[in-house]
């Protein structure tokens, strides 16, 4: 990506996360970014098509780090798992990633193109993730698995779902999260025969 792009990209971003879409127009984006108007329409015809662009850009390099292979360095599952709730427990408590969300959120009726690609680029991704790594352990211990999407499933519900509850009463932390979300994987532990 060219250094104008990332610089344009990195400051609708900020602008947007703290002054929300409507509190942001395409003159200021240009005057901080230090660009003419005309460059940066050039390159983004709407400032909904830049809103876009950031989200996209967002997601796209928060996911592509959740795609290294935990399997290369290590092969026994529960240390898989818990390396992933613990990555899951970093991003859910990341500023800039509750910020995108809530912004997506609030917006979701005027771009509903948003929530499906953060659905598809976050939750399905770490879905596809787990359920792969789940596979790959199944052949490597020889330990049949029928529906590894499923597990990962719950794993992942299990966790986001008490973040969602208990981020509304109190403040959490990563290791709060990963507290919780290694507590469901060792559960989840258990029933290995039945997955």
């Amino acid at each position: 990506m060219a250094l104008i792009e990332q610089a344009i990209l990195a400051t609708a971003r900020s602008m947007f996360l703290a002054d929300g879409f409507d509190g942001v127009s395409m003159e200021k984006i240009a005057a901080a970014t230090g660009i003419t108007r005309t460059t940066l329409y050039s390159r983004y015809a709407t400032k909904s098509d830049l809103f876009r662009s950031v989200v996209r850009e967002t997601l796209a390099r928060w996911y592509a780090v959740s795609r290294v292979e935990a399997t290369d360095r290590i092969t026994d599952i529960g240390q898989i798992l818990h390396l992933r709730v613990a990555d899951m427990a970093s991003l859910l408590v990341d500023p800039l990633f509750r910020g995108l969300h809530a912004l997506i959120l609030l917006n979701r009726h005027r771009f509903p193109d948003l929530a499906p690609l953060m659905h598809d680029l976050g939750y399905l991704n770490a879905v596809r993730l787990l359920a792969n790594d789940i596979r790959a352990a199944a052949q490597r211990d020889g330990i049949p698995v029928a529906r590894p999407e499923a597990v990962a499933e719950h794993i992942l519900t299990a966790v986001h779902g008490w973040f969602l509850q208990y981020d509304l009463v109190r403040e959490l932390t990563a290791q709060d999260i990963e507290a919780h979300g290694r507590e469901v994987v060792d559960l989840m532990l258990l029933a290995r025969d039945r997955w």
